[in-house]
């Protein structure tokens, strides 16, 4: 995971490598939260990221594989070697080909929800209830998350 601390080195120094004040791009980012940026103070979400990347002309994956490469102490060669890989592996499990799919009109198609629980193991978790085990014991003895476990063990009797 990248380092807040690096990716504000890294838009710090594209910042300063273009001749720009943080006031250059007051109509983009409000110069406190890019100090706060620049001074990981505060973490980045992507929007923020991109509208960032945009002020500067920079795309924003390259801001995020320099600081990766930083924070891993890797060449950039050996971080695209390892995007290539990891790109590929993408491919191999179908997710560039299905990801058109994922969008109508340029719109997200919303996920279904989880998938329920089975009877049979809503039967197993009320039984461990029953029995007079804790909701971690319930999870170990029949392999199922805690989470799910204490979802099933607030259910009204």
């Amino acid at each position: 995971m990248i380092m807040r601390e690096s990716l504000a080195a890294v838009l710090r120094l594209v910042r300063s490598a273009r001749g720009l004040s943080k006031e250059d791009l007051q109509e983009q980012i409000d110069p406190k939260h890019l100090y706060n940026l620049e001074n990981a103070k505060t973490g980045i979400t992507l929007d923020m990221l991109n509208t960032t990347s945009s002020a500067l002309s920079v795309d924003p994956l390259a801001l995020l594989v320099v600081a990766s490469c930083f924070d891993k102490k890797l060449s950039l060669d050996d971080a695209l070697e390892r995007l290539r890989i990891e790109i590929k592996s993408l491919i191999d499990l179908g997710v560039v080909k299905g990801l058109p799919e994922q969008f109508v009109d340029g719109s997200l198609v919303p996920s279904k929800a989880g998938q329920r629980s089975s009877l049979e193991k809503i039967e197993a978790v009320l039984r461990c209830r029953a029995q007079g085990m804790t909701q971690k014991e319930a999870s170990a003895v029949l392999g199922v998350p805690t989470s799910t476990v204490n979802r099933i063990w607030r259910k009204p009797k």
